[in-house]
């Protein structure tokens, strides 16, 4: 939203790097042994299937939706003096710092209601964090909240927990949004959630109690650090076989057929 030239790059459509898939756009409704059925009907086999739902989002489904609506963001950030962001996770944090950067004569304000920033890292890091923002004249408010019952375009003051006033002509909500797993309640994959609805995995991201079904990002229940650790793994292995593949392309292309061959179906549901 601080750069909308940016988000017409980022946004890109799932066909155009999955050119041998095939896209549904549809919500899965439920879960099989055997299928994932959809909220338009359909019911789509799957030999491997691997849930990623996330978090539940309230954003535009279409690109010039979404473009649409970073626009107007970047509008609000543009007209105002200054800017409240609440949360203080890593969209919060990465608000604030870009608007530090892009717009260094804007007042900014960051309120968190947990005892540090990016509290899923380690505290040298969310501290280096607060150090950075602070240099940037950002202000931190930490374990204090605002009434988001009580927000509007129009509110120019806002009242803290803490009970402390910040002004500010605009204010973006950077909390945590929701789950996406209510819907697997209903489906077979029911006894695999926890108590907070994250589908409970192995270390290989396999859903416990099941050989063919896998569920990685947010909506498992890896412990935050061990599953950055895996993001940098992939990242690492990523990296090692496009410079393998490099070297060998048609050895690695004829892996790739043979791997292909044993798996005719690998099903995202996203």
């Amino acid at each position: 939203m601080v750069e909308p030239s940016f988000a017409e790059r980022s946004l890109i459509y799932h066909r155009d790097y999955l050119t041998d898939a095939t896209i549904v756009t549809s919500s899965a409704v439920n879960i099989t042994e055997h299928a994932v059925l959809t909220a338009d009907g359909k019911s789509l086999p799957y030999d491997y299937l691997v849930i990623a739902t996330g978090h539940a989002v309230t954003s535009p489904g279409s690109r010039s939706d979404r473009i649409k609506e970073f626009q107007r963001d970047n509008g609000k950030i543009e007209s105002s003096e200054s800017v409240l962001i609440i949360g203080g996770g890593p969209t919060g944090v990465e608000l604030a710092g870009e608007i530090a950067v892009d717009y260094p004569e804007k007042k900014v304000t960051l309120i968190h209601r947990g005892p540090r920033l990016l509290e899923f890292i380690g505290e040298k890091a969310s501290k280096k964090c607060l150090d950075w923002l602070t240099s940037k004249k950002i202000d931190v408010l930490l374990q204090q909240s605002v009434d988001l019952d009580s927000l509007s375009d129009a509110e120019k003051s806002y009242r803290t927990s803490g009970g402390e006033t910040v002004n500010a002509d605009s204010h973006f909500i950077c909390i945590g949004k929701p789950l996406s797993s209510s819907w697997l309640h209903d489906t077979i994959l029911k006894e695999s959630l926890d108590n907070k609805g994250r589908v409970m995995v192995e270390k290989d991201l396999r859903v416990k109690g099941y050989n063919n079904i896998f569920a990685i990002g947010d909506i498992t229940d890896i412990p935050v650090g061990l599953y950055f650790k895996l993001i940098v793994l992939l990242l690492f292995l990523t990296v090692v076989l496009q410079v393998n593949y490099s070297h060998f392309p048609n050895q690695h292309e004829s892996n790739l057929h043979k791997w292909q061959s044993c798996n005719p179906n690998f099903f995202f549901a996203e």
